[in-house]
């Protein structure tokens, strides 16, 4: 079930909290009374290792009046909250304390956000310098649409891999959006929930399918706004995200041929596919599917 999203500003005492700052707690009195930024960011992070860094240099490099940054981190062992603790006066909110997973991590962030348009980028993933601006201009010429959503471009290392495009009119068959190169209202959450906490890995495709079938204004931008490291072949924990997008499906579209375990085989089907070929060697055979033929276009970037 979506949880309700509840406007607070700060989150309640939590007995195992390992620390909590930003410029939101040190005047109170002033916080509150300063004007909503028009552009909020939420970054959730556990143990996130040197990643961080990278992440919070492409979210800081924007106005602090207009963008304001805020980080859940599930209590880190790894130097985490040191990090945080020093850019204290940079970021508008962050805490750091046990959660129970990324979904209600994702939920307290925005809960806390004031602007009228939030991104989600997770520890590790970075914008691009224009991306801010982008958005808030697309948005403010585009006032039906409630979620705008761009290309992501994957990495591996320093080497740009391959662009990944949104296809929001086809959510209904899979995850056609980038979620880290989306961007939500703080309306759209306000009127229909945040994440569903019951889902481990799937939330994001749950929260844009639940959008789509209510007919939810979904804007695409050509552009890539967000980065992020290839995963590999590996993928970890694939299949048990591609059960958590059926059981998405069964929610919203029940009846339908694409909530069936039959379409499930389907997917599994093809996934376990893609990895074997890639196993053999036959990049260049899934590169083809991948460009021509796939619904959501993958484009690999040229060679340097």
């Amino acid at each position: 079930m979506s949880a309700v999203i509840t406007p607070q500003h700060r989150l309640p005492p939590h007995p195992h909290r390992q620390g909590e700052g930003g410029l939101r707690l040190q005047n109170s009195g002033t916080a509150a009374a300063r004007p909503a930024p028009l552009l909020s960011v939420v970054t959730v992070t556990l143990d996130p290792g040197p990643a961080l860094d990278r992440t919070m240099r492409s979210v800081l490099q924007w106005d602090p009046g207009q963008v304001e940054y805020i980080v859940i981190d599930g209590g880190s062992t790894d130097g985490t909250l040191r990090t945080l603790r020093e850019m204290d006066q940079c970021l508008e909110y962050w805490v750091s304390e046990p959660d129970s997973g990324i979904s209600q991590a994702f939920n307290k962030g925005i809960s806390l956000c004031r602007g009228r348009v939030i991104g989600l980028l997770n520890a590790g993933d970075w914008y691009e310098a224009h991306t801010c601006d982008t958005v808030l201009s697309l948005l403010a010429d585009n006032p039906e649409s409630g979620v705008l959503c761009g290309e992501l471009q994957y990495w591996q290392g320093d080497t740009p891999a391959c662009r990944c495009q949104s296809r929001p009119e086809l959510l209904a068959t899979d995850m056609t959006v980038t979620h880290p190169a989306c961007f939500v209202r703080r309306s759209v959450y306000l009127e229909h929930g945040g994440f569903d906490e019951s889902f481990r890995l799937a939330m994001d495709y749950e929260f844009l399918l639940r959008l789509h079938c209510r007919g939810g204004g979904f804007l695409r931008c050509g552009r890539v706004l967000a980065n992020m490291q290839h995963q590999g072949l590996a993928e970890i924990s694939w299949r048990q995200a591609l059960e958590e997008t059926h059981r998405a499906r069964q929610l919203h579209m029940a009846g339908s041929f694409r909530a069936s375990r039959a379409y499930l085989r389907y997917l599994v089907a093809r996934r376990s596919a893609r990895f074997l070929l890639q196993g053999m060697g036959l990049h260049a055979l899934v590169d083809l599917y991948r460009q021509r033929i796939a619904a959501v276009k993958k484009t690999r970037n040229p060679e340097p």
